[in-house]
């Protein structure tokens, strides 16, 4: 059981601290503006955007990351839950700090939306592995979910930067 802690836990820090960036709900952000493509200047500006939140969150991410691995490796019950609830008001802050941009492109916003879905189905994982009797089916399932995700964000991101010839 420690061990599968452990490692999920590992895994989620790696995500939430992925390329500096996290992902929630597609649905939840509904855009209230039509979102241009294939527009180099939006695609800038958006890009700018969402690089420099990633990168104000990532110290606070690193430090999640060293909270957790201390929780998990003392076994204190209760400095997981505390790390559990710290880091859970962190992701929600995260992903309305994201919905708070004023994203302009259809690619930038795709980004958007998969690092939330990123932190989302990392603190799902974080929940399932702390609570009493853990599924490791649907551990698995969501640690599977989050390297999807976390593919998809790199190799969007990767095309956007050539695209931009960053």
């Amino acid at each position: 059981m420690k061990k599968i802690l452990i490692a999920t836990l590992c895994a989620t820090a790696l995500t939430l601290t992925a390329c500096d960036k996290k992902a929630t709900d597609t649905a939840a952000a509904t855009p209230a503006v039509q979102l241009s493509s294939n527009n180099t200047a939006d695609i800038k500006a958006d890009f700018a955007a969402i690089e420099t939140l990633g990168a104000a969150k990532a110290k606070e991410a690193l430090e999640f990351q060293n909270k957790i691995m201390q929780s998990a490796q003392t076994g204190g019950v209760e400095a997981v839950k505390e790390t559990m609830a710290s880091m859970e008001k962190f992701t929600e802050g995260f992903n309305k700090d994201l919905d708070a941009l004023t994203i302009k492109s259809t690619e930038v916003d795709s980004i958007r939306q998969k690092m939330k879905a990123s932190n989302d189905t990392s603190l799902e994982m974080i929940k399932m592995t702390t609570s009493g009797q853990p599924d490791q089916n649907k551990i698995m399932e969501l640690q599977k979910k989050a390297t999807t995700i976390q593919q998809e964000l790199i190799t969007e991101t990767q095309a956007l930067k050539a695209k931009l010839g960053s």
